[in-house]
Order: C-alpha cells, then sequence, then structure tokens
C-alpha cells in the first residue's frame, strides 16, 4: 500500500513539472525580416515540352519521316539550355508478354540513339518503361505503342 500511494504522489509531481507554467512561453514574438526580394540570385523559369513518337506494331525503328519531324521538332530546343530530357516508353497487350517488354526497352533506346546523334548529352537522358498497356479498340492500342519524349529547359 505504502509503494502505491508513494506512486501515485510522484506521478502528480511529475506531472506537475512538466506542465506548462503559465508565463513559460514568451507572450509575444516579434517576427524576423528576411530580405528575399534584393538577394543576387537570379531566377531561372524552367519550361517543360513533351511530344510523343508513335511506331508500328511489333517494330521499334521509326521510318524515316519520323526521324526527319523529330530533327526538325528538337532543332530549336538544343539551342537552348537542356536541364533534362525522360523518355517514358509504353507498348500495347496484344501479343507476348515477354517480347512486349523486350519491345518497349527497344522503343526508348532507339529515341535515346537519335537524341544522342541529335546532340542530346547521354546523361541529361532518362528512360523508364511501363507495362504493356490494355486496350480495348485499334486506336487505343496504337496510342500504347509509343514513347513519350519530356523536355526540360532551362530559359
Amino acid at each position: 500500500m505504502f509503494w502505491i500511494s508513494l506512486i501515485l504522489v510522484s506521478l502528480f509531481f511529475v506531472f506537475y513539472w512538466l506542465w506548462p507554467k503559465k508565463g513559460y512561453f514568451p507572450s509575444k514574438q516579434v517576427p524576423i525580416a528576411y530580405n528575399l526580394f534584393n538577394s543576387s540570385i537570379k531566377e531561372t523559369q524552367t519550361i517543360k515540352i513533351e511530344r510523343v513518337v508513335y511506331f508500328e506494331a511489333g517494330s521499334f525503328l521509326l521510318a524515316n519521316k519520323e526521324i526527319q519531324n523529330l530533327k526538325e521538332w528538337m532543332a530549336p530546343i538544343l539551342s537552348q539550355s537542356l536541364d533534362s530530357v525522360h523518355l517514358v516508353g509504353s507498348a500495347d497487350h496484344t501479343g507476348n508478354l515477354a517480347n512486349n517488354r523486350k519491345l518497349v526497352k527497344e522503343r526508348t533506346k532507339s529515341i535515346r540513339k537519335i537524341l544522342i546523334s541529335l546532340g542530346v548529352p547521354s546523361e541529361k537522358i532518362h528512360s523508364k518503361t511501363l507495362e504493356p498497356l490494355f486496350g480495348k479498340t485499334s486506336l487505343e492500342r496504337e496510342r500504347y505503342r509509343s514513347v513519350e519524349i519530356k523536355l526540360t529547359v532551362i530559359g
């Protein structure tokens, strides 16, 4: 009985000691002013540009016309400062799953090679492959046989 009463009394003192007292926290704090607008750091504007390149069924090679269109699209962008290039490849669900996965990787590799030949540094190109997507109609399946190019340009 003695130990129980000792514990109860000591708990009271512990709670009293831990409970915040009146006047413990300062009532009025003066806000600190930072001069953020007159700093010497220049603001940089990033521009995100996207384009989708479509492929034929079962193929990872682009037609010469598509390569020429890609070169014409990239020409004004290459004169600016590229921050990063993200490639997102996808395929439709028709056919063998393992072959479709391999096909997606080959498609992103072929776009990567074209971008490197145009002068994009290889360390700025990042690739991602998606699992084959299920398309109900032939139009959806055509859209899924693609590689999306996402460019980030520092202006």
